[in-house]
C-alpha cells in the first residue's frame, strides 16, 4: 500500500507546433551547420540520434526573424526548429533550471531578440510490452502505440524516443507545469504520444 502511494503515474505528452505556425527563425540547416564548422552537415544530421555537444563547438549568432513575424505575428516563447526547441528569452529564464541536464542552450539573436536553441540530449526508454509497433507491407515503419517505462521518466523533464523517431519531443509534467504557470505559448501538449500529427 505505502509503495502504491509512492509510484506515482508521471504523464507524458508529445509537443506539438500549434497549427498554421512557422519557423521563428530565418536560419535554415546550411547556416547552422556553418556556424558549427560543420562543412559536410555530417554532424547536424547526425546529432539528433547521438545526443553530441554542438556547445563547444557554437559561437553565439544572429539571424534574422522570418518574414511571417516581421508582419506582425506574434513570436511564440516556445516553438520547433527542426529537431529541437526555440526559447524566447522569457521561456529561456523559465526553464533554464529544470533543462539544464536535459540538454544544452546555444544563444541566439533572432532580429531584435535574445533566443535559445534548446537541444535535448535525452531518451527515455520505451516499455516494449506496450508499445505495439506499425508495420506497412511488412516493414517496420513507426509506432501506433508508444509508452514508456515510468522508471526512465523519474528524471526526465524534455526528452526523445529511438522507437517513434528523433522528430519527436516528449516532456513530463514537470516541463508543462511551469509551461502553464508562465502563461508561455506555441506549442500544444498531446496524450497521444503515437500520432503522426
Amino acid at each position: 500500500m505505502e509503495n502504491e502511494l509512492m509510484e506515482k503515474t508521471i504523464t507524458v505528452y508529445r509537443l506539438k507546433p500549434v497549427e498554421n505556425s512557422y519557423e521563428v527563425p530565418e536560419l535554415d540547416l546550411f547556416a547552422f551547420a556553418d556556424i558549427l564548422g560543420d562543412e559536410d552537415l555530417s554532424l547536424v544530421r547526425r546529432q539528433p540520434r547521438t545526443n553530441e555537444s554542438l556547445l563547444d563547438k557554437w559561437t553565439p549568432s544572429r539571424c534574422d526573424l522570418a518574414s511571417e513575424y516581421q508582419q506582425g505575428l506574434p513570436v511564440p516563447d516556445v516553438s520547433f526548429w527542426g529537431s529541437y526547441l526555440l526559447l524566447s528569452e522569457e521561456a529561456y529564464n523559465a526553464f533554464k533550471n529544470l533543462l539544464a541536464d536535459a540538454g544544452e542552450f546555444l544563444a541566439l539573436q533572432v532580429g531584435y531578440m535574445q533566443m535559445y536553441i534548446f537541444v535535448p540530449q535525452q531518451f527515455a526508454k520505451e516499455d516494449t510490452t506496450k508499445t505495439v509497433r506499425h508495420y506497412e507491407d511488412g516493414f517496420e515503419c513507426g509506432v501506433e502505440t508508444l509508452v514508456f517505462e515510468q522508471q526512465s521518466l523519474a528524471d526526465k523533464s524534455v526528452f526523445k524516443s529511438e522507437l517513434y523517431g528523433t522528430h519527436g519531443l516528449f516532456v513530463t509534467d514537470s516541463f508543462k507545469v511551469i509551461y502553464d504557470n508562465h502563461n508561455l505559448a506555441g506549442i500544444e501538449f498531446d496524450e497521444d504520444l503515437a500520432g503522426i500529427f
